[in-house]
């Protein structure tokens, strides 16, 4: 898809119920018709994991702002429901909604109604959801606490040396002082 065929814009997986219930609330308020505007969001509407690129429909993102559905009817909706990705084994937090262009929406104008609501989850910048990827990313998280513990590791055993051989430990053991006789 172009830029000029779709609107992209990505949410957290915490946001997409919340995002999924200000939707369907926007569209209960159009002019258009209920109905034929929940027709032209499922056909328009589908979400993408940032990470595994499992694609998520309209009618399933639409499934997440109803309690009604059973969430063992469609184990992807259950899991999205849940806060995980809809494919099992995944640990990402972000999906990718796209918007193509349908002749029955208006995506600025009802994007804008949900913003206004209060159903972006706070109210972010797409700049801010970048930033929180850099920081909140599993793998980069795993990789510091992997080198945090290896540093702790390094540095007890030096201290454990410094102790054996009789050397000093800053801030923990104090060096002796000799007193020489003449």
């Amino acid at each position: 898809m172009t830029e000029e065929s779709s609107l992209l814009r990505q949410e957290h997986i915490q946001n997409l119920g919340q995002f999924s219930r200000a939707l369907a609330e926007a569209v209960e308020r159009s002019a258009l018709g209920p109905d034929t505007l929940r027709q032209a969001l499922r056909a328009a509407l589908s979400a993408e994991c940032v990470q595994c690129a499992i694609r998520v429909t309209g009618e399933e993102l639409l499934g997440l702002s109803d309690p009604a559905i059973a969430p063992v009817a469609n184990s992807r909706v259950a899991r999205l429901r849940q806060g995980y990705c809809a494919r099992n084994h995944c640990d990402s937090y972000y999906y990718r909604l796209m918007f193509a262009v349908h002749p029955d929406i208006d995506w600025p104008r009802l994007l804008a109604q949900i913003e206004s609501t209060g159903g972006e989850g706070g109210g972010a910048a797409p700049g801010d959801a970048t930033l929180k990827i850099a920081t909140q990313n599993p793998a980069r998280a795993r990789r510091f606490s992997r080198v945090a513990i290896g540093v702790a590791i390094l540095a007890m055993l030096w201290i454990l040396r410094q102790w054996y051989r009789g050397g000093t430990i800053p801030w923990v053991r104090e060096p002796e002082n000799f007193q020489v006789d003449r």
